[in-house]
Formats: structure tokens, C-alpha cells, sequence
């Protein structure tokens, strides 16, 4: 799921087996539109989305702004 906040979509997911089971997570991902977020999705391969999912923050986490 993707919801976008000011200049900002957040891929929201739950973790699969493992460690993190279960927990909701986010990816921010920086784009003005949710095509240009699903697209930049779309371009990465498998080993640079695992790599950007692992960076993923707890959905509950917020930014100085309170995202």
C-alpha cells in the first residue's frame, strides 16, 4: 500500500519470515506523484529492494516533522 504525504510515499508492508515477522513497516520514498513512487519501485531489482526494505522504520516510528 502507498500513501503519500508531502513530497513523500510511504510503501507500507508487514515483514515476511524471520526476526521481524508480523511488524508493520514503512519505506519512505521520495516523489511528487504515487506513479513516479511505484515506478522507482519498479526499477529496482530484487537485491536493491531487499536493501531498501531492510532500511524500512517501524510504522509506529515518526520523523521530526511526524510522519
Amino acid at each position: 500500500m502507498l500513501f503519500g504525504s508531502y513530497g513523500t510515499y510511504y510503501l507500507i508492508f508487514s515483514a515476511g519470515p524471520g526476526e521481524a515477522s508480523g511488524q508493520v513497516r514503512k519505506l519512505a520514498i521520495g516523489a511528487d506523484t504515487q506513479q513516479q513512487a511505484v515506478a522507482q519501485l519498479g526499477a529496482m531489482d530484487d537485491v536493491a529492494l531487499g536493501h531498501a526494505l531492510a532500511d524500512a522504520t517501524d510504522f509506529d516510528a515518526t520523523s521530526p516533522l511526524g510522519f
